[in-house]
């Protein structure tokens, strides 16, 4: 597939480091005869040891990566999540704050310059060997208080798990609607590099498609393509089982189911990233590309709550920003900060950008007495 965007070249060294994890997909896809489910390349592309995005040394974020995340752009999501954070733990004897996938580490410094009057201890769990060397600088003036983690905490903790732009990396297995059939898309070798290819159905594919359209209380038209998370549910239960008492916020781009698979998005919503560019070809330059789908947040609510888990709050990002800025209103002044501030907030807030895209799911564990509700309007009831 050709990408509709004029991509930069990479350099040697990187397009050697993508071929070598070509060779690696490539003696998968022959080890499973001939075709590779979706969701298993795209785990190899982004978590392949040493080789995927994410396990590699490249720049991911910033000027120099191939996208932007909130905390980048501006301290106002941190400052929002410090803002909720600050009632969760409320009543918490020394809490701990485990942040999945912590990107520069400016999230974390946010959030500990907000909460600096609490004693509260930060946790990173951080797969990327390149990330974590940038996070430790960024955060090396909280010395004792941030540590790093290769696996979940062996005992639950009490305190919050953050989960910023982490969702949307979950592997993924798309598929396409052949009349009644559920038919499963994935991947085989043609010629050096990797093309989409029809499988045969498969059961828990098809009962969770099938799931789905009872949900939706109507089949996907014939053709529809688009693709589901099958591992979301023991993922959510997983990072659940992390938390003794306590909450989870995530926050990432999506829909509620009835929005995700409508008609009108027959053709899924995987996207890929290079240099600040988005494409629709996940088989190129496999390792350098970013790749990555919606998250269908009531996929989430459904696997929360089968975890034991509250739904305690679901709005978008605009409005959770929003009742933060009302208390706390940027400067009024015209110097350069405040400026890139500005022009930041019309990035966080306005409906095309990351406001009405991104959103934000609150879930708790053990905290019947909390009663405040997450900041911005309550939209629960589309999940």
């Amino acid at each position: 597939m050709t990408p509709a965007v004029e991509l930069p070249q990479p350099s040697a060294a990187a397009l050697d480091l993508s071929a070598q994890l070509e060779r690696v997909i490539g003696a998968e896809i022959r080890a499973a005869g001939g075709w590779l489910d979706f969701a298993r390349y795209m785990e190899l592309a982004l978590y392949a040891p040493g080789l995927g995005y994410y396990s590699a040394g490249s720049t991911k974020l910033g000027a120099g990566g191939d996208f932007v995340t909130a905390p980048e752009l501006a301290d106002l999501l941190g400052r929002a999540l410090a803002r909720t954070l600050r009632f969760e733990l409320a009543g918490l004897s020394a809490p701990r704050i485990l942040e999945l996938g912590a990107g520069t580490g400016a999230l974390a410094a946010q959030i500990l310059e907000a909460l600096g009057d609490l004693d509260v201890s930060y946790l990173i769990l951080e797969p990327s060997a390149d990330l974590r060397e940038r996070q430790q600088h960024a955060l090396a003036r909280f010395g004792a208080r941030v540590a790093w983690l290769d696996r979940l905490p062996a005992e639950p903790i009490a305190g919050a798990v953050i989960a910023n732009e982490v969702l949307d990396a979950l592997p993924v297995s798309c598929f396409a609607k052949r009349g009644t059939h559920v038919v499963p898309r994935g991947v085989v070798t043609l010629g050096t590099g990797f093309a989409w290819a029809d499988g045969a159905e498969r059961r828990d594919l098809t009962h969770a498609v099938d799931s789905l359209e009872h949900a939706l209380g109507a089949p996907l038209a014939d053709g529809y393509r688009s693709e589901i998370a099958l591992a979301l549910p023991a993922w959510i239960a997983s990072i659940g089982a992390a938390i003794e008492r306590g909450c989870l916020l995530f926050v990432d781009y999506g829909l509620p189911r009835r929005e995700y698979y409508h008609a009108q998005r027959s053709a899924g919503t995987l996207t890929c990233h290079y240099r600040h560019r988005a494409h629709a070809d996940p088989f190129l330059y496999p390792g350098l590309t970013d790749i990555t789908a919606w998250v269908d947040f009531s996929a989430c609510a459904d696997a929360a709550h089968s975890a034991g888990l509250e739904i305690a709050g679901f709005t978008t990002q605009a409005q959770f920003l929003l009742a933060t800025l009302a208390e706390q209103p940027p400067s009024a002044g015209i110097d350069a900060a405040a400026i890139r501030e500005r022009s930041a907030l019309k990035t966080l807030l306005l409906p095309g950008e990351m406001g009405e895209r991104f959103k934000v799911l609150l879930l708790r564990r053990g905290r019947e007495a909390a009663a405040a509700p997450l900041p911005g309007r309550d939209l629960r009831s589309r999940l």
